[in-house]
């Protein structure tokens, strides 16, 4: 998409000279980033132009086809887990919060433990792991048991936790209140909102332990998974006002009003959507969608949860929904 318009003068002052036109196309964000220092969003971004025109089907959206099952270029895998400290003020907070929620855990905890409800007794997150524990044949539902067995998943990557040991995640930049204010920096420019995704990297599974059969974390492992799209969903998503320079979010009236183009301090900027990028993909048959995973950050915690015979009947019953 290339935008063309008029940087108009008063006539008392440019009389005899032509007007100057200034173009933009949704290609030079890139270079809008590399100013900007956004070294992962400009590469990102210049995947996706470069890729040829695909878009990701939505089982793989949801997760429920492997991603080991994607070709190459449908996949970015090499974000490094720790730029997302680096490159914004917004991510440690969420990490080092969700952290010390793991650090010691003893039966009960809502990410991965038992909840304290008249209901549900086990997290959705204590739900998946066993999942994965009976995938991986630790756990056997029918039986009520666990299997004495140690793993050490430490090495494995990002898409390999992903179909082995994930069991939770965390949303960031996702609220409505976040998008609006979230700061402007690389994370955003590459990511959006996004997942950090959770998993057992070293644990052990017993099959009794005082008398109950127990699971026993003792690391865990963090990493990204995002898509890489232009999905609207509820209208046409504004994604900023961008030049060959910069970026700047619309006030509160330009952002109801989103008009094509804001000036700003002698500097106009124009409105891109994620429509733009899909009426690109159109008229070029360029613009490949796809997966990003982070390289996997592994932090120690103690986790420890015990199983009875409600809880195995609880997880045959509520398995197969999640």
């Amino acid at each position: 998409m290339t935008t063309t318009l008029s940087k108009l003068t008063p006539a008392s002052q440019v009389a005899g000279k032509e007007t100057p036109v200034e173009t933009f196309k949704i290609t030079d964000i890139p270079l809008a980033m590399d100013t900007l220092g956004w070294k992962e969003g400009a590469r990102v971004m210049r995947k996706w132009f470069t890729g040829p025109a695909y878009e990701l089907p939505k089982d793989v959206k949801r997760g429920s086809v492997s991603p080991s099952n994607l070709a190459p270029a449908q996949l970015l895998t090499d974000l490094p887990f720790d730029w997302l400290f680096s490159s914004s003020t917004r991510v440690q907070r969420h990490v080092e919060e969700l952290i010390s929620e793991l650090s010691n855990v003893t039966e009960f905890n809502a990410t991965v433990g038992r909840l304290k409800t008249p209901l549900d007794q086990l997290s959705k997150g204590l739900i998946v792991l066993m999942t994965r524990l009976q995938r991986i044949g630790h756990l056997d539902g029918k039986a009520r048991t666990l299997k004495n067995a140690y793993e050490d998943f430490s090495g494995l990557s990002a898409i390999q936790l992903e179909d082995t040991s994930q069991f939770n995640l965390i949303r960031i930049g996702a609220s409505t209140w976040e998008k609006a204010t979230d700061d402007l920096d690389d994370v955003y420019g590459a990511l959006g909102s996004f997942a950090i995704k959770i998993a057992a990297t070293k644990f052990r599974t017993m099959a009794n332990d005082h008398g109950f059969p127990a699971i026993e974390i003792e690391e865990i492992g963090l990493y990204v998974r995002d898509t890489y799209d232009f999905l609207n969903v509820d209208g046409d998503q504004l994604l900023g006002y961008w030049n060959k320079k910069a970026v700047i979010r619309p006030g509160p009236i330009d952002y109801l009003a989103e008009p094509d183009y804001i000036d700003k301090a002698d500097d106009r900027y124009f409105k891109v959507t994620n429509g733009s990028f899909n009426s690109y993909r159109k008229k070029w048959n360029k613009g490949g969608d796809f997966l990003i995973f982070s390289t996997v950050k592994r932090y120690p915690v103690s986790i420890v949860v015990h199983l009875n015979d409600v809880d195995f009947d609880e997880f045959k019953a509520r398995a197969s929904s999640i």
